[in-house]
């Protein structure tokens, strides 16, 4: 009998919802809401960066600031 490997992940991964066949079952639901709320927010308030701030980019898997990111709302 041969034994399936078992994928292996970055050490630091982020897997909120897991992989594979145990994978949370609230996955697509929670991404479809994640982008609602961020729907609704951009619709209702303006947000803009703090003067003065300047963003520095951070290339990873996405391009995102370097720092945090200060904002009004």
């Amino acid at each position: 009998m041969e034994r399936t490997r078992t994928p292996q992940f970055p050490k630091l991964a982020y897997l909120p919802f897991s992989r594979g066949p145990r994978v949370c079952i609230g996955n697509s639901f929670a991404m479809v809401e994640a982008q609602l709320i961020l729907a609704t927010i951009a619709q209702q308030y303006h947000l803009a960066l703090t003067d003065g701030y300047k963003v520095q980019p951070e290339a990873l898997i996405t391009l995102r600031p370097r720092d945090e990111l200060p904002m009004t709302v």
